[in-house]
């Protein structure tokens, strides 16, 4: 869901840095010194690429292990032979469901074994097994079968021919499957609890392999002196280390005091400034449109009861309903509630940009007139009064009186909890939840650590979660199945953990996935209805997104962000000497 976000640097960290730092027109692999991220907020939760479902560990999983195809990072296009990526090129039979995979042969493992089509295989084998807590339930609904030929060529038959299989294997990695047949066995279902997915001792492939994980304080990786994709030759950073800082404030006073390489989101209320003095020569920055979306899942469903979306034969399964979010119009009177204008200006500093999907509204599927709604609390008060939640007693509570789903006099409370540390987020919600009291709710927000929030959010046992989600690179406007069909609610491992279902919806993208020659146009006609739907149905409340601010040390040589990301080639950076 795209895409889910302590203090001092000790013991490793110091071998790393202990080092000399090699003048900037040095080219020997590990000369230019550590690279040091932050991450605020949690620790990952996995190394494990077969079960990842959190942004945090992706960030550590992409510099450790390539993808299987890759996105050119000029384009932002799927591309064989992508930098960091095991697909060389790939062929299409005339049935439009066989595909042929040609993979290289110059990428190994940190252990020296070559990467080949057997580890791409073993992961298809875990994730399609149906044991595992793979949030990656779209492989298993459209991969037929898959055979490795040799090496370097393997063959996937999808169940059907349609316009999206490539983006359907973006999740795809190789993963060392002579090592993991060691770790895991055949054991997939006892993945979720081995030790191995926090120590991993075999890595590769990408520009870094792992060194070790210091829970509460750091990931440190080290330079992959056989990465085959390096830019000058070889990796020139001595390593990686991706640093848990407490909060966005911490974050940006340790980057104000050299102790951080970079930052790749610069905090609204420090931003005027940063870019003042990026101006003056002191940081370098960048400014780009961002890539995540802020939401508010609602939880459509019983809380207290928990249900996979389908069973094993592919029938929906009575979910119950949320007895206060299971009614559309409390849903479209939050959205209604919600003073747009008042939360930019308090939470985003006026940088924030509403939006009414998933979506960019740049994407091509995007539809014309797809508006955010607009800020009515007449409208929204009247929604409540309609589904039968009024304030009999005067009190500015509103209560059950003749509602759906609650019991009688059952007060209209919910729970809304989004990560603590994030600064923006905090101040968005609690504007939010001043807002939404105003109608006669009673909002009881909290903040939570990250790694309990990504563990309530897919055991669904919530009333309201409020994250961010990954924009799709390249665009798939088919990223909706993953998301809001029933096959994604799957507990503890799919992102439909709102238990969101519309049959109108389903058969909109499997006609667009399906649909014969794949016009653009009609396609495009197909996922406006669906955004459409989803708009007026609001499983989600969609926020904003806006533009992101990245800001490097002027020490940090060959910084050079793109829009398709500001890593593409962090196996070029050097840290210089000041």
């Amino acid at each position: 869901m795209n895409k889910l976000i302590r203090i001092k640097i000790v013991a490793v960290l110091l071998v790393v840095t202990a080092v000399l730092l090699a003048p900037a027109v040095a080219q020997d692999m590990g000369s230019g010194g550590p690279i040091i991220e932050p991450n605020f907020g949690d620790d990952p939760t996995t190394f494990n690429p077969i079960i990842a479902n959190d942004g945090t560990s992706y960030d550590v999983i992409n510099r450790m292990f390539p993808d299987f195809i890759g996105v050119d990072s000029a384009t932002v296009q799927y591309m064989g032979g992508a930098k960091g990526a095991i697909v060389s090129s790939w062929d299409i039979a005339d049935d439009g469901v066989t595909y042929t995979f040609h993979l290289r042969d110059d990428m190994v493992w940190s252990d020296g074994v070559p990467i080949t089509a057997g580890d791409v295989a073993w992961f298809l084998d875990a994730v399609l097994s149906g044991e595992t807590s793979t949030p990656r339930q779209e492989l298993s609904n459209r991969i037929e079968s898959y055979e490795v030929v040799d090496d370097h060529t393997l063959t996937i038959v999808f169940n059907e021919a349609n316009c999206t299989l490539i983006d359907t294997l973006d999740p795809v990695y190789p993963v060392p499957a002579h090592i993991y047949e060691e770790a895991y066995g055949d054991d997939y279902a006892g993945m979720d609890e081995n030790d191995y997915n926090l120590n991993p001792t075999v890595t590769g492939g990408e520009t870094f392999v792992f060194s070790n994980f210091r829970p509460g304080e750091q990931t440190t990786l080290l330079a992959n002196s056989d990465f085959a994709d390096a830019e000058l030759g070889a990796v020139i950073p001595q390593g990686w280390v991706f640093k848990i800082v407490t909060d966005q404030v911490v974050q940006m006073e340790q980057f104000f005091a050299g102790e951080l390489s970079f930052v790749d989101s610069v905090p609204q209320a420090n931003r005027d400034d940063v870019k003042a003095r990026g101006a003056a020569g002191e940081f370098q920055t960048f400014e780009t449109p961002a890539s995540t979306i802020r939401f508010l899942s609602l939880n459509v469903a019983d809380p207290a009861n928990p249900q996979d979306g389908l069973d094993e034969d592919g029938n929906t399964i009575d979910q119950g309903h949320h007895p206060i979010l299971g009614d559309v119009r409390v849903r479209q009177a939050l959205n209604y509630g919600m003073n747009f204008d008042e939360v930019n200006e308090g939470a985003f500093f006026n940088t924030g940009v509403p939006v009414a999907s998933h979506v960019r509204p740049t994407d091509w599927s995007f539809p014309a007139g797809l508006e955010p709604y607009p800020f009515d609390p007449d409208k929204a008060m009247a929604l409540l009064d309609e589904a039968g939640f009024t304030d009999s007693d005067g009190d500015g509570l509103r209560e059950c009186n003749g509602c759906q789903y609650a019991e009688a006099g059952a007060p209209l409370a919910l729970s809304v909890k989004t990560n603590a540390g994030n600064t923006s987020q905090e101040a968005l919600y609690t504007i939010l939840q001043d807002q939404w009291n105003e109608l006669g709710f009673q909002i009881n927000l909290e903040f939570v650590e990250f790694g309990t929030l990504v563990s309530e959010f897919t055991a669904q046992t919530y009333d309201a979660i409020g994250v961010f989600w990954g924009l799709a690179t390249p665009a798939n406007p088919n990223g909706i199945a993953d998301i809001f069909l029933p096959e994604a609610d799957v507990i503890g491992a799919g992102y439909n953990t709102q238990s969101y279902n519309n049959p109108r919806l389903n058969q909109l993208i499997e006609e667009a996935r399906n649909l014969p020659g794949c016009d653009v146009e009609t396609r495009k006609a197909m996922y406006g209805e669906a955004y459409q739907i989803l708009r007026d149905d609001s499983p989600w409340i969609w926020i904003s997104t806006g533009n992101v601010l990245l800001a490097a040390q002027t020490n940090v040589e060959n910084w050079a962000p793109r829009a398709g990301g500001s890593r593409w080639n962090i196996d070029s950076w050097m840290i210089a000497e000041m």
